[in-house]
């Protein structure tokens, strides 16, 4: 047999398995794991560092056409933990922060798109509700990997991001004079084919009680 039907043969293969790879892929948020920190800084002496959990949720990826990706997540207010069970429980009973505690229950962020700027570095621009007020952010994005997880062996996807607002732009404006406005934001997001087993929608913050 010639060897001409052999390559056209190995050709359209091949043009398949690439087509099958640029499908984009739905995964669930490892939310056990998966964490949002943001830091201010006090009276100019360091950065207070806090951190907020997702929910447990979806997000989208194309590794060949990042434009095709697009996450929705969200943040339980209850989450915000401050490291400490007594200063978390301190920041929640002082009327200051009533705008953050006292509201929605929830933050969100929704992307409008994903930008591939080169190799691993993107931009990932969106809308972020914080204190019920809606404002569009842009993160800058580095995609860590994409392969299997040797622990739960399942097809997972890892991400780092951050960006930095103002959180006067939101109505928290409790204590300008001793701690900043700019607060910078660091997201690490990891991402499963099949079903997060260890989810749990309820997420309460160091010593807090009561419900996220």
């Amino acid at each position: 047999m010639s060897r001409l039907p052999h390559a056209l043969l190995a050709a359209v293969l091949a043009c398949s398995a690439v087509t099958a790879n640029a499908t984009p892929t739905t995964y669930n948020i490892v939310s056990k794991i998966s964490r949002v920190n943001f830091s201010l800084l006090h009276q100019g002496f360091i950065d207070l560092i806090g951190t907020v959990r997702m929910t447990p949720g979806r997000f989208v990826f194309d590794a060949d056409d990042w434009s095709r990706s697009s996450i929705q997540v969200s943040m339980p207010i209850a989450s915000i933990d401050l490291g400490d069970a007594k200063w978390n429980n301190q920041v929640r009973g002082d009327d200051s922060w009533a705008k953050l505690f006292m509201g929605p229950r929830q933050i969100s962020f929704r992307s409008t798109r994903l930008e591939k700027i080169d190799g691993m570095q993107g931009k990932l621009y969106g809308d972020l509700t914080l204190a019920g007020v809606t404002k569009p952010v842009v993160l800058d994005l580095r995609f860590n990997k994409l392969g299997l997880n040797q622990v739960s062996e399942k097809p997972s996807v890892g991400f780092s991001a951050r960006t930095t607002i103002k959180r006067s732009d939101y109505g928290l404006d409790a204590y300008l004079d001793l701690v900043g406005d700019e607060m910078t934001i660091q997201v690490q997001i990891e991402g499963t084919e099949g079903v997060d087993g260890d989810a749990r929608s309820s997420i309460n913050a160091l010593g807090v009680k009561g419900k996220s």
